[in-house]
């Protein structure tokens, strides 16, 4: 598969490559989808402006130090998907 970037988005994958968050523009991509495909499945599909806002807003958290644990966070996030899916068996049935 050959995939044409944005120069913009190659210069941020090679910025994420040099500060050592992926070892390789491949794996980076690799995450890249799999998180994306990951939230798309939890429901969260968003647009650009959307995202950015969430960004800032959680930036704002943690600058305010409103964190939530990594143990908790994963919790929230399981028991979201959980009630979606049960949401959605229910709209099938």
């Amino acid at each position: 598969m050959n995939v044409t970037l944005k120069p913009e988005l190659e210069q941020v994958i090679a910025a994420e490559v040099e500060a050592g968050r992926a070892p390789n523009s491949d794996e980076f991509l690799n995450r890249a989808v799999y998180h994306y495909t990951l939230a798309r499945d939890l429901g969260e599909d968003y647009s650009v402006e959307e995202f950015d806002k969430l960004i800032a807003a959680g930036l704002d958290d943690i600058e305010k130090g409103d964190l939530v644990d990594g143990e908790e966070a994963l919790y929230q996030l399981r028991s979201r998907l959980v009630q979606r899916r049960r949401h959605q068996e229910q709209r099938a049935v």
